[in-house]
């Protein structure tokens, strides 16, 4: 909001709860003033005048309303914490907005640095998809008779906690590399006890390179990528993944992974055929990870994740495809 010579934008906190001090005031020498705090009573009554309003209350007042007693003025209005940039003097500068977001942006860097509170200037954003809820189940009160393995639990609890898609993302995705050595050297025992149970095995020169042969192509071939497709092989049947994509498309109204498009640099998609529907996943998943891990500058801008900016949207998109994934490796591991 534009008032004058100040500028005011909204803020959200990044870590919960609230600190000690939650009201910050800067200045510089020339006089300007940036406020850090709960919003302005101009703000307040510019928002509810205007069109978004209507929006706000019918999701977070109307159903409040009657459940209260005690209802003042005060309870109507909006006052989300805000920064507020005032330049010095009664005319407003051309440039207030440019000028105002930079500072702003710049002290809440100095109050996370000095202060350890957290804020971000909050942009508005499209949410096709509610990804916390997606595909929620009714759940029951029954104990659970299976014993699900702590540290996974404890990564997947993470991510269904973080109020970032990226982080999310990552913590689910750990659930999936937790299991990649086990699950390789499965592979190559069962390989090794096939060679060994032989009838016609010999522990001769040719037998023995053999075995030598089946553990050094495990080893080339046990690439990132290649480890992540044998997980979701071992605990994901291919046509419940199948089944689920269609779902989730169904329900958000979009060919949400199906269709080829440009993420972070390179088209992908996921053919929802069996032979084809893990692979893709896999590969996706891969992609996207490496765009959140891989912040190097001889990576281009849409090659790689920058935090708090549009690109926490797009790995939204696929937070409901790796909780899938996490959700039946813990399954599957569990006794």
């Amino acid at each position: 909001m534009q008032h004058y010579t100040s500028v005011e934008y909204v803020l959200v906190r990044l870590a919960p709860g609230a600190p000690l001090v939650d009201h910050h005031d800067l200045k510089d020498a020339g006089g300007n003033v940036v406020t850090i705090g709960t919003a302005s009573m101009i703000f307040a009554l510019a928002f509810f005048d205007s069109p978004e309003y209507e929006q706000y209350f019918r999701i977070r007042l109307e159903k409040r309303l009657t459940a209260i007693s005690i209802r003042r003025i005060s309870f109507l209005m909006w006052q989300p914490s805000t920064a507020t940039y005032t330049a010095k003097g009664r005319k407003t500068p051309p440039n207030l907005k440019e000028v105002g977001l930079s500072t702003i942006k710049n002290c809440l860097f100095k109050v996370a640095v000095e202060e350890h509170d957290c804020f971000a200037v909050w942009t508005p954003k499209s949410r096709r998809i509610k990804t916390t809820y997606l595909d929620e189940q009714v759940g029951d009160d029954r104990i659970p008779r299976s014993d699900y393995d702590d540290n996974i639990v404890s990564y997947y609890k993470v991510a269904k906690a973080s109020p970032f898609p990226s982080q999310s993302f990552l913590a689910y995705y750990h659930v999936l590399e937790y299991h990649f050595l086990r699950v390789a050297e499965d592979l190559l025992h069962h390989r090794l006890t096939a060679m060994l149970n032989d009838p016609k095995f010999k522990p001769s020169r040719n037998g023995l390179d053999k075995l030598i042969s089946a553990v050094r192509g495990q080893d080339a071939r046990s690439d990132e990528t290649e480890m992540l497709r044998n997980v979701l092989n071992r605990y994901v049947q291919e046509t419940d993944l199948i089944e689920f994509i269609n779902r989730v498309e169904s329900m958000v109204g979009e060919k949400l992974y199906t269709k080829k498009r440009k993420i972070f640099g390179e088209p992908l998609e996921i053919n929802p055929r069996e032979g084809h529907a893990l692979s893709n996943a896999a590969s996706v998943l891969k992609h996207v990870r490496n765009a959140i891990v891989h912040s190097s500058d001889r990576y281009n801008r849409d090659e790689c994740h920058i935090p708090l900016s549009g690109s926490e949207e797009t790995i939204e998109e696929f937070i409901p495809l790796v909780r899938y994934f996490a959700e039946r490796v813990i399954y599957g591991t569990a006794t």
